[in-house]
């Protein structure tokens, strides 16, 4: 079959085991551009005296999205930059052109941004779930003894409540969020941060994701290996396209090892830590 993933059966065994988060681990769907999502969002505006049409909402989130990029890039001069979009919704609370008074007060305005962050992502979000085998895999590398770190490209404000959700908080020795960070993969400072505050051996360590182009890149970038998930179930031709990508950027993608899923990856490990004891 054309989508058929080339497992790597041979794939060493690593110390330190880096995992992005969304399409890897989670199994996520939100539908964030529908005018009746916005319109939901607009009435919870409504309830603290900001008044909104939809699609005047939506504009608006998109337009203060843009700006606090355009400030992070100044500020910092990064190329891939990620924001705090609880900036963003406590910018629509404030700035809000058209307002009516309401009979109680907002609060303060970090928290309601971070009620509203979480709102907006609990009403966009159709499914959320863990893949086959993420908790026996990071269990078992938790047995084994192996450093295991999230590097993911998200928002800390409703990403973490995510993970605790998941319940994968325990199986992690740490958490790299980029709106944290201000930058996102495949930036090689945000994983050269991981790295130096846990002296990571980056030829001991390899970076698992769903992403060939975030996630094996900002591996190739960083000199560790990869293993590449592919979840989305591209084909071959796609998969051979974007690598011959990453070799043009980086040199080569030798380092860089596939996976059909999380599951096979598992099963990978477990062949790998069993013939390590021997």
């Amino acid at each position: 079959m054309e989508n058929k993933t080339a497992q790597s059966p041979d794939m060493k065994v690593y110390n330190n085991y880096v995992f992005d988060l969304y399409g890897t681990l989670i199994s996520i769907h939100t539908d964030e551009e529908e005018l009746p999502f916005w319109r939901r969002m607009a009435e919870l505006y409504s309830v603290y005296g900001a008044d909104y049409t939809a699609a005047e909402l939506r504009a608006q989130y998109k337009r203060y999205t843009r700006e606090e990029e355009r400030k992070l890039i100044a500020e910092t001069g990064c190329e891939l930059p990620e924001v705090k979009l609880e900036r963003v919704f406590a910018r629509l609370l404030t700035e809000a052109k058209r307002t009516h008074d309401t009979a109680h007060g907002v609060g303060d305005i970090e928290s309601a941004a971070y009620w509203f962050a979480n709102s907006f992502r609990v009403l966009s979000r159709q499914r959320m779930k863990l893949y086959p085998g993420v908790t026996e895999l990071l269990t078992l590398l938790r047995e084994m003894g192996r450093g295991v770190y999230m590097l993911s490209n998200a928002q800390a404000v409703f990403t973490y409540p995510e993970i605790e959700q998941m319940g994968l908080v325990p199986y992690f020795n740490d958490i790299f969020i980029s709106s944290d960070i201000g930058v996102k993969k495949p930036e090689a400072s945000f994983f050269e941060k991981l790295i130096a505050k846990h002296a990571l051996d980056p030829a001991d360590t390899i970076m698992v994701g769903n992403d060939m182009y975030a996630d094996m890149g900002i591996a190739l970038a960083c000199g560790t290996a990869g293993a590449y998930i592919n979840s989305d179930r591209l084909s071959a031709r796609e998969r051979a396209k974007r690598r011959k990508a990453l070799t043009l950027q980086y040199g080569s993608d030798e380092r860089i090892h596939e996976f059909d899923s999380i599951f096979a990856l598992y099963e990978t490990l477990c062949t790998e830590f069993a013939v390590s004891r021997y």
